[in-house]
């Protein structure tokens, strides 16, 4: 009995679906764009997205990580580009393409406003979300700052500020 016990629990298991993965973070988004934090429930992301909440959790734990990658699997990292201006036109295809659908839009929202009133989703879409944006205008200006493309006094912060200052309020009003 022994060994055939650890022979089970040393074979791994099946391996993850990435389409699984796709699909439900899709449905997750779908659910937050069409009624905030509020709409999304694994077991509505589960039917959605053709899986079972199983599935879901164990990707998933709670609702708030489900929220949070959600929008956080729309943010990607700035591709290598020969020049700051290809890096300005991707940077905003990519934005376009990601957040800036309907869909993105409203799911980034959703989980923003959330994050305003409790301190945990706050964290989660800071790190998850917020982070990988603010390293992408760094490398931007930073490249700009050093092809001399951009002002060596320039602050990165200042530069992310407004840049998600306008995403917001472009998705707002």
């Amino acid at each position: 009995g022994f060994t055939v016990m650890q022979e089970s629990t040393a074979r791994p298991g099946r391996p993850r679906d990435p389409h699984a993965d796709e699909a439900i973070l899709a449905a997750a988004r779908d659910l937050l764009a069409e009624g905030g934090l509020v709409n999304l429930t694994v077991e509505g992301t589960a039917q959605r997205a053709g899986v079972a909440k199983t599935t879901v959790y164990r990707r998933y734990p709670t609702k708030l990580i489900l929220a949070v990658s959600a929008v956080a699997a729309l943010i990607t990292p700035m591709p290598e580009s020969e020049s700051v201006d290809g890096m300005i036109r991707t940077s905003l295809e990519l934005f376009r393409g990601q957040i800036g659908s309907p869909t993105g839009q409203r799911a980034f929202l959703a989980v923003a406003a959330a994050a305003t009133a409790d301190p945990e989703v706050h964290r989660m879409f800071a790190d998850k979300v917020l982070a990988p944006i603010r390293a992408n205008v760094h490398q931007v200006l930073a490249e700009a700052q050093a092809r001399g493309e951009a002002s060596p006094d320039a602050s990165p912060e200042f530069v992310f500020d407004v840049l998600m200052g306008t995403i917001v309020h472009r998705a707002i009003i």
